[in-house]
C-alpha cells in the first residue's frame, strides 16, 4: 500500500443533539452545501482538536448555545466522492438561547411534531432526533482515563 494516499479524501464531522425537555436543538443551513435543510448543528473537525471540543464548538459557534457533551449517541460512515465519518454526540444545554450563527439563517429547539411539520429535513437527522428523544439511548458514556502521553485523550465505553 502507498503511504502517499493515507488519509487523502478523508473528513471527520461531529454534530451535537442537544435535548432540552421534549425538544431537540435545529438550525437550518443557510451556506452552499444543504442551504435549507433542517439540521442539528455541527461541523468538520479541526485538526488541532478531539471530536468532543469539535462538537461543542461547532454548536456554540451556529446557536449561540453552550453545551456539554453526554456520550456518543451515532456515527455515520459514507463513501461517494470522499470517505466521511460523521459523529453524533448527546448534549445538554449549560447556557445561552438559540440564535443564528455561523453558515444557519434559523436555531431553535424542535419537538418531533414539529420536525415532522418541516421540509426539509434529512432523514438522519430525524433518526438522530428521535434516538436522542428515545427513552433507551444506548450512548457511549465518557470515561475518565490518563493518556500517558500527554495531550488531550478521549475515551467512550458503553
Amino acid at each position: 500500500m502507498s503511504l502517499a494516499k493515507y488519509n487523502q479524501g478523508y473528513n471527520v464531522g461531529v454534530g451535537g443533539a442537544v435535548v432540552k425537555g421534549r425538544s431537540v436543538l435545529f438550525v437550518r443551513r443557510a451556506s452552499r452545501y444543504g442551504r435549507g435543510n433542517w439540521q442539528i448543528p455541527g461541523g468538520f473537525v479541526d485538526r488541532e482538536e478531539t471530536l468532543d471540543a469539535a462538537v461543542v464548538r461547532e454548536v456554540r459557534e451556529e446557536t449561540g448555545v453552550e453545551a456539554s457533551v453526554q456520550g456518543v449517541l451515532a456515527v455515520r460512515t459514507r463513501w461517494d466522492d470522499t470517505n466521511s465519518t460523521y459523529v453524533v454526540f448527546l448534549m445538554r444545554p449549560e447556557s445561552g438561547e438559540p440564535t443564528p450563527g455561523d453558515e444557519v439563517d434559523r436555531a431553535k429547539y424542535l419537538t418531533l411534531a414539529e420536525l415532522d411539520a418541516l421540509k426539509p429535513v434529512p432523514e438522519i437527522n430525524r433518526a438522530i432526533a428521535a434516538r436522542a428523544l428515545g427513552v433507551s439511548r444506548n450512548v457511549l458514556y465518557p470515561a475518565e482515563v490518563e493518556n500517558p502521553r500527554g495531550g488531550e485523550y478521549g475515551l467512550f465505553l458503553g
